[in-house]
């Protein structure tokens, strides 16, 4: 199991929202510390990585289960 330092749970949230409010609580953490996205919006999928990127953060894991989307990002 990964440890977390924060939960970021926006399931039900979608369009630009999701990354803009993953972007903000990881710009307002501390390098190494880990995140973990909660999300229903499929276009995360396609939205998290390269943000992850732009920022210079590592996304550790990505998993799915019942339609709901989990990210783990690395500050």
């Amino acid at each position: 199991m990964l440890k977390t330092d924060k939960t970021l749970d926006i399931k039900g949230l979608a369009g630009s929202k999701p990354k803009t409010i993953t972007e903000n609580t990881l710009k307002s953490m501390g390098p190494g510390q880990v995140l973990m996205v909660i999300a229903t919006d499929r276009t995360t999928k396609q939205s998290i990585p390269p943000l992850c990127e732009a920022l210079g953060c590592s996304l550790l894991e990505v998993k799915e289960d019942a339609g709901t989307l989990y990210f783990a990002i690395q500050r």
